[in-house]
């Protein structure tokens, strides 16, 4: 039964004009915003020449994909599609070539890990085949990461070992295909299927093929470039070379940022320990692919083939899952996790059989062991778990209830905790609080700052936060993203309302609840002063309940319609298909728009001298990175104790950078410190080589780095400059 059909009530047939004014209007709205975004981006984010010409070529390709809309050609489509992403292919594989099979060799590697993993927890023939291979590949992405956090504890940070690890791992799922008689008949399958699949290729389906692949074209190109955003230089890329560089795990007190270096920077330890970049951004623009599959069975197993289509298209049209699937941050992994858990909650309702709550737990345990804001995130899915009452649950007793209870909480809550433990471990022996640097006040670590000024804790205004962001998310999402200039949601957070979805039909109450979930998620993690960012685990969801109200537009402008004499008749709505149709591929080119828009301060968007062979990767990363010079200058001298002025990066060095905004240390140097001499004296004292000093940051930040110590004085008297350009500047501290 669909999850709504025509009526002859007045009142349903006003629900469904409302609902589907509102989604078109959420639609018009977000293309609206997205194409003032690109035109003029709120500062400092800038206009540049190149911004037209990408415009004008993705309008081209939107162009030419409408008339093959209208010509009915899905093979041409799809050969497109096959077509496009085998030349980018091509391309990389001549100057990327050894990390892009390096990349194989981990997704493949880990499918087969999580597939034998799997086997043993539930058994496979209980979900479909592809949404196995989905779940599988983020478990056995799971393990790699506990794998590789027991190597750093023992101290076996080596390449050597790294490659034995994979080897002996691939041995093992190797044996088990031989060992399996059906691989034969499965490989021939998959040949039979691809070949129907790009002869017979229904539209609709060869439609997104060709949509995902354009989407994926962007986040392909930056994922290949070298790291440039900030917390990726920060620490979630330094923490893992400082790692590499000891041969073991160890604790870098020079950000308090590397405190939260868990179980994603694990895989990034790998990546680097195997290779080099681009191999941990490849690793996230896979599991940016490997989030929009989700997608599709979440939106799949609340609707249909074609409500997961939908689902997973608006997932990767969004820009800010293009943004995170071509960087280095961690988000995308929670995302995988958190989503993961939500399809081992939905099969569980679905087949009420406990060892898929195992399952959630173990993806739970995942989630927070690599970020704490997914506890806000899936408390309440576990207080859903308790609450849902499966199929056996009238005929129980209250004693048979209260153990059914108990057994829900140990099965969701023992291996979350387990997999979860060892960072809570690790962080309490370090600093005395085992979540730091979260709830400070309450475990009083001693290296976190006496006078905090960097927000943490509750704010708020909670209230307010929450019943904007519908709104607000679309029309001011910089409220809630500060790394881009806007649109990065398209129309999500208003698409996802129950403007359609839930009205009538068996199961109307789960997209209801799901809502409610997600609602109650929302108010948690912005009572913590959450960005964006930290909501994308949930877009996978809101995704898919936004599919569910596309589907039912396209099913009210496709179906039937009752006669004065009750006999039901086709009524012909071709015309409002296409114009619907037109309004969705406009909407997704002015996500493009917007991704565009988001994209780093430099004159070419994307790195295409890169891919040219025009410039070279180091030449890349200093024409972006002012302070890529002064690394180089330190490096050719040794390693150093630096103390940092406006500058926060520290990847590209293998000196270590104190900076006032994330040390403690050098905060309370800075700011204790009244004179010249008294600064230079405890800098000396500390053991301090270097002053790294960069203007236009100290200047943005002067609650941070001002301070009357800091004066043309100190750097006169106690400091000789060494290093000069691009406003970067250099002094050794005189003995």
């Amino acid at each position: 039964m669909p999850w709504c059909h025509r009526g002859s009530d007045w009142k349903f047939r006003l629900k469904t004009r409302f609902g589907t004014a509102g989604i078109i209007i959420s639609l018009l709205l977000s293309i609206v915003i997205a194409g003032q975004t690109f035109l003029h981006p709120r500062a400092p984010f800038a206009v540049y020449e190149s911004d037209t010409t990408i415009g004008l070529i993705y309008l081209l390709i939107f162009l030419v994909a409408g008339i093959l809309f209208l010509l009915k050609t899905g093979r041409v489509l799809s050969l497109l599609a096959l077509g496009l992403a085998a030349a980018l292919l091509l391309v990389a594989m001549r100057t990327w070539g050894g990390s892009l099979l390096l990349l194989f060799w981990i997704v493949w590697l880990s499918w087969g890990l999580g597939k034998q993993l799997f086997k043993r927890i539930i058994p496979l023939g209980a979900l479909l085949a592809r949404e196995a291979d989905v779940l599988s590949l983020a478990l056995g992405w799971g393990a790699l990461m506990v794998l590789t956090f027991l190597l750093g504890v023992i101290g076996l940070y080596q390449r050597s070992v790294f490659y034995a690890l994979l080897v002996v791992l691939s041995s093992w799922g190797a044996f088990s295909y031989f060992k399996d008689t059906t691989t034969p008949r499965k490989l021939l399958k998959i040949s039979s299927c691809f070949r129907a699949f790009v002869v017979g290729i229904d539209f609709a389906d060869a439609l997104t093929l060709f949509l995902f692949v354009l989407l994926a074209a962007g986040s392909f190109f930056w994922a290949l470039a070298p790291a440039v955003r900030y917390d990726a230089l920060g620490y979630h890329l330094a923490a893992p070379m400082r790692y590499l560089d000891a041969g073991r795990m160890l604790e870098l007190p020079e950000s308090f940022q590397t405190y939260s270096a868990h179980y994603g920077e694990m895989l990034y330890t790998l990546a680097l320990g195997l290779g080099e970049q681009p191999l941990p951004t490849l690793l996230n623009f896979s599991a940016g692919l490997l989030l929009a599959a989700q997608t599709y069975f979440i939106g799949r197993r609340l609707g249909n083939h074609r409500t997961g289509l939908i689902a997973a298209l608006i997932l990767y049209s969004l820009p800010i899952i293009g943004i995170e699937s071509a960087t280095a941050y961690t988000d995308i992994f929670v995302a995988v996790f958190v989503t993961a858990a939500l399809q081992a909650f939905l099969l569980w309702r679905d087949q009420p059989n406990n060892r898929w709550l195992l399952l959630k737990g173990i993806f739970s345990g995942l989630a927070l062991g690599t970020k704490l804001n997914a506890f806000f995130l899936l408390l309440p899915f576990w207080v859903w778990a308790f609450i849902t009452k499966t199929q056996n649950s009238q005929r129980k007793t209250k004693i048979q209830t209260l153990c059914s209870s108990c057994l829900r909480v140990l099965l969701l809550g023992l291996p979350a905790l387990l997999l979860w433990l060892p960072w809570l471990l690790r962080d309490f022996i370090w600093t005395g609080n085992p979540i730091f640097p979260n709830y400070n006040q309450i475990f009083h670590s001693p290296d976190w700052f006496v006078a905090p000024f960097f927000r943490i804790q509750p704010t708020g205004g909670i209230a307010w936060r929450m019943l904007a962001f519908p709104w607000a998310g679309i029309t001011d999402s910089y409220r809630y993203y500060h790394e881009a200039p806007g649109a990065v949601l398209g129309a999500l957070p208003l698409l996802g309302l129950p403007w359609l979805y839930g009205w009538r039909g068996e199961n109307r109450k789960l997209p209801r609840g799901l809502l409610l979930v997600f609602a109650a998620s929302l108010v948690m993690i912005f009572a913590f002063g959450g960005s964006i960012r930290y909501l994308m685990p949930l877009f996978p969801l809101l995704s898919a309940l936004a599919a569910l109200n596309i589907q039912q537009v396209f099913l009210h402008l496709s179906k039937t319609s009752h006669t004065q004499k009750k006999r039901i008749i086709r009524v012909d709505l071709r015309s409002s298909v296409v114009v619907f149709f037109a309004l969705g591929l406009l909407y997704i080119f002015s996500t493009r728009l917007a991704f565009t828009a988001r994209w780093w301060e430099i004159p070419e968007r994307y790195p295409v001298g890169i891919w040219l062979g025009t410039e070279m990767q180091e030449e890349f990363i200093e024409r972006i990175l002012p302070v890529y010079g002064a690394f180089e200058y330190l490096d050719q001298l040794g390693q150093f104790k630096v103390f940092s002025v406006g500058n926060e990066l520290r990847l590209y060095t293998d000196s270590a950078i104190y900076g006032p905004l994330f040390s403690k240390e050098a905060y309370e140097l800075l700011q204790n410190s009244e004179t010249p001499a008294a600064l230079a004296e405890s800098l000396a004292r500390n053991g301090y080589d270097y002053v790294l000093f960069y203007p236009p940051e100290a200047e943005f930040r002067p609650d941070v780095y001002a301070s009357p110590a800091l004066s043309e004085e100190f750097f006169n008297l106690f400091t000789t400059q060494v290093y000069a350009q691009r406003d970067v500047y250099l002094y050794a501290l005189n003995p």
